[in-house]
């Protein structure tokens, strides 16, 4: 991945002589080159559906805290997810590594490495400065549409574990912090290995040995036995695909062997001969031991294995990656003559693709989040999607800009005949995001600098965030607000209330607070307080809260449920304009609402004020965090009461 456009190393000796049937000093190399360009194109290829699966899931991962998860998920996507997951990062760590011993012994450990980070590093920090920010501002978003963080939270920087746990990480880059930290290691080792036993640059060796390894049919089952024994320490190190920028070392020690593997495959002469005879078998072999593997996999994903299942597990793990690598090798050797025009463009694009893909799927899946389509249907779209604005960015914003000398190395010369010059694509989409964030910003400007003052009913009903003691004075004079409302249990304790009360003790302003907590679902007395209050004080009312939300558009909506709008009409109080991301759904108080109007839906009756004050008073129970709601069951289990008929 890191190496697209890398010379093909120099493959050292040879499989028993040279015969007529053996292959030029170049035929060899080639034929390994080919075949392992095809199968890391492929692999990125899946890299791109692994993640636009993520969100359609039957079952949320365990280590992995995704953008979004469908609640109608389905089965065949934990298994492509789970698939793809165990061997698309072997094949790039193998890949990567085929090239290393050709280069440390032609040029030397230092210029490896050199060359290595200015391959790794450099495109590492441009991702970070540019790719990654849109994709913490996307996953920020799906976390809050989906309830698993509010924006108060986030301004606040107060996180779940869940979420803290992968607050600062680098997202897919992570990728490139690995093969640079193993590349660091194997040439470790490589340096130490020459001191100790020497090396004779260009020699080949008797058979013995890693070529010996490689030339075994068993060679699959050899080489999972160092893989098996990684897993049985830490059984994680499949599925571990955390946000973290420390790297974990039984994830390093996992790829570093894949990467000194794919040293020794740069070392074998006739690659067709050697590897295409047993790939069929293998790849099938392949989907055979994920078959054993999926009801342990399944298992582990919810709760780590113990005992005799959890080695069956590191077992089957362990050797799935092998037999797919060799399996893919021995086919694409077979099938695979040469590079055309494709297969160089997918090799071209690849990492790119990889760079990119992953806040196109993020924001496809987000967009998508809100409709009734099959996950199928949504999954196919998201991939198209992500596949096509990928390859199709590649040309305007990478090839012949800067951006491609960052990524690539190099970049390629532009045509005579280009209508623009080579900086052209990657400015004119800046200046388009730009305008976005401009246009986001701007539709926003109530939020984020007018203190989410809204006029619910202008003369009657206002909402906003909590307003300093100027700001409020100003709106008191300005609406002739005559009631404020605010949430605390505590008014006395802190500044800002007792700043508040003296505001509407100068103007004749009644000043009620109520202690409503935004993340909690209401006890029944406060909400007969709340009732009670809104009934009361005299208007126009002025509910306010900390940043506007919450308990503001609770407020408001039963505000508005008073004055008889429907709740679908008072369900807006949570809309996005407000700052509520997740809507109703996801806050305690928002299902609270949602309850009230799913009873009223059951018993088919339409809202009035008369049925929300009997629903509040004699049916409403507090439910869980979790749980499903018991203010339907109550109320399709009782009598209907008079007062509601």
């Amino acid at each position: 991945m890191d190496d697209s456009k890398a010379r093909t190393p120099r493959l050292a000796g040879g499989m028993g002589g040279g015969g007529k049937d053996a292959p030029s000093a170049t035929e060899g190399p080639a034929q390994m080159g080919n075949a392992l360009e095809t199968l890391r194109v492929v692999s990125t290829l899946f890299v791109v559906f692994y993640h636009a699966g993520l969100s359609y899931v039957a079952t949320p991962l365990r280590l992995t805290l995704w953008i979004a998860f469908e609640r109608s998920g389905h089965l065949a996507f934990d298994g492509l997810i789970y698939w793809v997951n165990g061997f698309v990062m072997p094949v790039f760590f193998l890949a990567a590594g085929v090239s290393a011993p050709a280069a440390c012994e032609s040029r030397g450990a230092r210029t490896f490495l050199s060359q290595r980070a200015h391959r790794l590093l450099r495109p590492l920090v441009f991702g970070c400065l540019t790719i990654l920010p849109v994709f913490y501002l996307l996953w920020g978003y799906g976390l809050m549409v989906t309830g698993r963080a509010d924006l108060d939270g986030i301004l606040d920087w107060r996180f779940s574990p869940e979420v803290r746990h992968n607050l600062y990480g680098l997202g897919h880059l992570w990728f490139l912090e690995y093969l640079f930290l193993v590349c660091v290691l194997w040439c470790g080792g490589w340096l130490l290995w020459t001191r100790l036993f020497g090396v004779a640059k260009g020699s080949d060796d008797d058979g013995r040995g890693p070529r010996r390894l490689l030339a075994s049919p068993w060679s699959p089952l050899l080489l999972a036995v160092p893989t098996a024994a990684i897993f049985l320490i830490d059984s994680d190190t499949m599925l571990r695909v955390d946000n973290v920028i420390v790297p974990n070392g039984f994830r390093l020690l996992h790829y570093l062997v894949f990467f000194t593997v794919g040293g020794w495959i740069a070392k074998v002469r006739d690659p067709r001969r050697q590897f295409a005879r047993f790939g069929p078998l293998y790849l099938t072999l392949s989907f055979v031991v994920f078959a054993l593997l999926w009801p342990l996999l399944i298992r582990h994903a919810a709760a780590p294995l113990e005992g005799w299942s959890r080695v069956g597990f590191c077992v089957l793990a362990a050797l799935f990656p092998w037999l797919i690598i060799f399996g893919g090798l021995g086919v694409f050797l077979g099938a695979i003559r040469g590079r055309g025009p494709v297969l160089r463009f997918l090799t071209e694009t690849s990492f790119w693709v990889y760079l990119i893909h992953v806040p196109i799927v993020a924001l496809m899946q987000v967009v998508l989040l809100p409709t009734a389509w099959p996950v199928v249907v949504k999954f196919a779209i998201v991939s198209t999607v992500a596949l096509g604005l990928s390859f199709a960015s590649y040309g305007p914003l990478v090839r012949h800009s800067l951006i491609g000398l960052i990524l690539n190395g190099a970049r390629k010369r532009l045509p005579k005949t280009a209508r623009f010059g080579p900086e052209f694509g990657w400015m004119a989409t800046l200046g388009v995001l730009f305008l976005f964030c401009g246009g986001i910003a701007w539709s926003s400007r109530v939020y984020l600098v007018g203190h989410n003052l809204h006029a619910e009913v202008p003369g009657n009903l206002y909402r906003s965030a909590r307003l300093k003691p100027k700001v409020l004075d100003a709106l008191i004079q300005r609406e002739g607000l005559r009631s404020v409302l605010a949430f605390t249990g505590s008014g006395d304790l802190h500044s800002w209330f007792v700043a508040q009360r003296k505001v509407c003790q100068d103007r004749r302003v009644e000043l009620h607070s109520i202690a409503l907590r935004g993340q909690k679902f209401p006890s029944r007395q406060v909400l007969i307080q709340l009732l009670d209050t809104l009934e009361q004080c005299p208007r126009p009312i002025l509910v306010e809260g900390y940043r506007g939300t919450d308990q503001v558009g609770f407020a408001s909506a039963m505000a508005q449920l008073l004055g008889g709008s429907p709740p679908e009409v008072a369900l807006r109080q949570f809309d996005l304009r407000y700052g509520q991301f997740s809507g109703a759904e996801h806050s305690p108080l928002g299902r609270t609402l949602l309850d009230y109007r799913d009873w009223l839906t059951a018993h088919q009756w339409p809202h009035t004020t008369n049925r929300l004050r009997v629903w509040v008073r004699d049916v409403y129970v507090v439910r869980s965090e979790a749980g499903a709601s018991p203010n339907l069951d109550v109320a399709q289990g009782a009598s209907r009461p008079s007062a509601v008929r």
